[in-house]
């Protein structure tokens, strides 16, 4: 039952997210038959292709996911509270993650998954990925507010054709229009 805007937003981003993999896997398999994959960007020990997004309370937690190659260790993330200063992995809390192996026509590829719990609301925070010698660069999100309040957020419809020499233009001149959104969202 849905109680509240943040359990309908919750639900709607929820089954949005199933959708877009859903679309995703779809494409893919497609292409593949017209094209056979030719893979441009190999997996490497470093942490790429991350992706931030939440699976629970957008207030309190936070997830994420990568990929790197089959020789990476460890699935961890450490993430801090931003304070803007250069030390972020003093206080940096580090989480266990996990991962799980992919093969795929052109490689076998880790995809690792990481969600941070009991987050300090409308709070922004540091993270960064990796197995503990291989880290990705510094990230940073803000955490939703206990109580409502406006946001904005880029909201993007069904890309069939040309998706990678056209979609990052479409993307790129959305976020110049709207470069405070909260968060992007392809829908099918």
């Amino acid at each position: 039952m849905v109680t509240s805007m943040n359990d309908w937003f919750r639900i709607r981003i929820s089954m949005s997210s199933i959708i877009l993999l859903g679309f995703i896997a779809v494409v893919a398999a497609a292409e593949d038959k017209v094209n056979p994959p030719i893979d441009h960007y190999p997996p490497s020990l470093l942490p790429d292709r991350i992706v931030l997004t939440w699976t629970g309370d957008p207030v309190h937690t936070q997830s994420v996911t990568w990929r790197t190659s089959t020789d990476a260790g460890k699935t961890v993330a450490q993430i801090t509270v931003d304070d803007g200063g250069p030390n972020l992995e003093k206080t940096a809390k580090t989480v266990l993650g996990c991962a799980a192996r992919l093969k795929t026509d052109s490689n076998e590829v880790l995809f690792h998954s990481v969600t941070f719990e009991g987050l300090a609301p409308n709070t922004r925070y540091a993270y960064r990925v990796g197995d503990e010698k291989h880290w990705s660069e510094w990230f940073q999100f803000q955490t939703a507010s206990e109580q409502p309040e406006p946001f904005s957020f880029l909201y993007f419809g069904d890309a069939q054709n040309d998706l990678r020499s056209r979609w990052s233009r479409v993307v790129r001149a959305a976020y110049r229009e709207a470069p405070k959104a909260a968060f992007m969202m392809r829908v099918i």
